[in-house]
């Protein structure tokens, strides 16, 4: 689908490069650009960066065999039960049936659905003992429903304006053989689909929530027993929107029914590397340092979420087998991000649940809001935008040169872009420009050429409120600059006497002991800085394992880098991620970007996402598309 507007406007563009690539000013950016990249080339970190691979080493070595030994457990448990759980998942009458009920919803059967209508209204009339309006209308409906018997997902599959709709987003080459035929007409799906309906008329009391909560989680369940891999992608979609301890329980449902589905293949093996084995460390000394921790309990229970959200990682670097099934699971983590992004601007142009409890009224009297949106906190939704909008510029640069996808992607990118504005979090603003600056250099270092064009451009595009927010970085007259530097300072002197083993875990422990050390009586439930937070928590060892952890991580995707290439979507996503995460450990100097759980989720899916892509097959060639 080509745009007569896009094509245009690139066409301008192009000229308006063509005409810059000619000039004497580029002629000289270009000399310089060219001997700076030589002499990186040829440096020590370079060097060491393409040190051959000692994996097999590696494999042998006790530290990896300690971390790898719950990974060898399951397998041998695998291996001897595999033929009764096979035999059993067979031959379960209770899954035949969930599976059913399953691929009648997948099927959009309209007698199934209604029989879910018909259940809903008989219990709505024994419990209102009266005829209303609504429920004749609704039995009008589900007595035509019940007479067509017809798959409505076929007609789906043959729909051109579906076909359009998805392709705008490019997900171009759908399989609809979603649900099994032989399952549609059991009679012990319609059975299931009368008694969901039964109990979603009587949830109805309470509210439209929990009414739908029987068909959505008998269906969801069903479905990621089946294909664990949905499961992964609905917790990326869902991860923005939904309580900590919903995605929570999404994942741990996920991650056991990954395991399950590997124990009825028996000749499964885990896959884990370099990053999976220093996070498995990392655990381990915050375990440790949970046990001894000044609140033991409370600190137990976020060892408990940080046990959940990370191990996450090897259940999703072992799940994603394909660069396809990367680049689509990018684009719905990228799809929930935009629905985020317009919330976070409709939330600030139309003043929804605004406050300026986050701003210095004093310093800053024409800027009183900022948008949240769905992360509760505008610096916690700085931090998702972090990762959000590096993506959407993959996905933009990946579509075709002159469709329409393209043109979505980069509405994406420009909706991330001025929500970030929107949440005025300083330090975000200073990660972003560092994964840009990365970006460029690394993807096209000749773009630094219009960098100074784009400094003199950004006094007449950014409001003055927002330059004077950007300029205010560092001002201790800033009552939020002025909080976290005495924070830190307390900080610092707890550290004196608690610098090897850690306070423990969470807000308890650091509640309890940092009130001792406080600057000015302020009371915080953190650090405000990662850094220091895991360091206050585990000690010296939890630190530096944790820098191994980002330091592997930074060397395996800048190796995959290196070798695919930036003209090879892979190697130009594994780019993009590095970027994204160095933004986000940028403004983790600012904030405590673990704090909010399902931001440290995000964070790790990302470096899950990205370790992947190591283990796919094929590759896709940019030039190529």
């Amino acid at each position: 689908m080509n745009s007569v507007i896009v094509t245009a406007v690139i066409a301008f563009c192009a000229k308006i490069g063509a005409a810059f690539k000619n000039s004497y000013i580029f002629g000289i950016l270009n000399r310089i650009y060219c001997s700076i990249s030589n002499s990186w080339h040829k440096s020590f970190f370079v060097t060491k960066l393409k040190k051959t691979d000692t994996s097999e080493r590696f494999k042998n070595s006790f530290l990896y065999r300690v971390i790898y030994f719950p990974f060898f457990l399951l397998e041998k448990t695998g291996e001897k039960v595999n033929g009764f759980v096979s035999k059993s998942f067979e031959n379960s009458f209770i899954l035949k049936s969930i599976f059913a009920f399953l691929d009648n919803a997948l099927a959009l059967n309209t007698r199934f659905y209604g029989l879910i209508l018909f259940g809903f209204t008989l219990s709505r009339q024994i419990l209102a003992f009266s005829l209303s309006i609504k429920l004749v209308i609704i039995t009008v409906v589900w007595i035509a429903l019940m007479l067509t018997d017809y798959n409505v997902t076929d007609f789906f599959a043959g729909s051109k304006a579906v076909k359009l709709l998805l392709s705008l987003v490019g997900f171009k080459d759908i399989s609809w053989n979603i649900y099994d035929k032989e399952n549609i007409k059991k009679p012990i799906a319609l059975v299931l689909a009368g008694i969901v309906g039964i109990i979603s008329g009587m949830l109805m009391s309470k509210s439209i929530i929990l009414a739908a909560a029987p068909f959505f989680g008998l269906a969801g369940l069903a479905l990621v027993l089946k294909y664990p891999i949905v499961g992964i992608f609905a917790s990326a979609f869902s991860a923005p929107f939904v309580p900590t301890m919903v995605l929570a329980g999404l994942i741990v449902y996920t991650s056991l029914c990954f395991c399950l589905e590997k124990v009825l293949k028996r000749d499964f093996r885990w896959n884990i590397e370099g990053v999976g084995t220093a996070l498995g460390f990392f655990l381990l000394f915050m375990l440790a340092s949970s046990l001894f921790s000044f609140s033991r309990t409370k600190s137990v229970l976020v060892w408990g979420l940080y046990l959940i959200f990370i191990g996450y990682y090897f259940v999703i670097t072992n799940a994603l087998k394909t660069e396809e099934q990367i680049f689509s699971i990018i684009k719905v983590f990228v799809l929930a991000g935009l629905f985020v992004s317009i919330y976070g601007i409709a939330q600030y142009v139309f003043g929804w649940n605004t406050s300026n409890a986050w701003i210095d009224e004093e310093m800053f009297e024409n800027a009183t809001m900022r948008a949240y949106s769905t992360m509760e906190n505008p610096n916690v939704l700085g931090e998702y935008l972090l990762l959000i909008i590096p993506l959407s510029a993959f996905l933009m640069i990946k579509a075709k040169f002159n469709s329409i996808e393209k043109l979505f992607w980069l509405g994406t990118l420009a909706a991330g872009t001025l929500c970030m504005v929107l949440t005025q979090s300083r330090g975000c603003w200073i990660g972003l420009f560092v994964a840009a600056i990365l970006f460029v250099t690394f993807y096209n270092g000749k773009l630094w050429g219009l960098l100074p064009f784009l400094i003199l451009a950004l006094p007449f595009i950014l409001p003055q409120t927002i330059i004077d927010r950007f300029l205010s970085v560092g001002n201790l007259e800033d009552s939020s600059t002025s909080y976290r530097v005495f924070i830190w300072l307390g900080t610092l002197s707890m550290l004196r006497d608690f610098w090897i083993g850690g306070i423990g875990m969470g807000e308890g422990a650091f509640r309890s002991i940092y009130p001792f050390y406080s600057y000015n009586s302020i009371t915080a439930p953190h650090s405000h800085n990662l850094y220091l937070q895991l360091l206050v928590e585990g000690g010296i060892c939890a630190i530096i394992i944790f820098a191994v952890v980002l330091i592997l991580y930074i060397r395996k995707t800048a190796m995959f880098f290196s070798e695919k290439g930036k003209k090879d979507y892979g190697g130009l996503l594994a780019l993009i991620c590095v970027c994204a995460v160095s933004g986000f450990l940028v403004q983790s100097m600012f904030d405590y970007t673990f704090y909010n759980y399902r931001m440290m989720s995000m964070f790790f899916m990302l470096l899950g996402f990205s370790v992947a892509l190591e283990n796919t097959e094929g590759g896709s060639n940019i030039e190529g598309n």
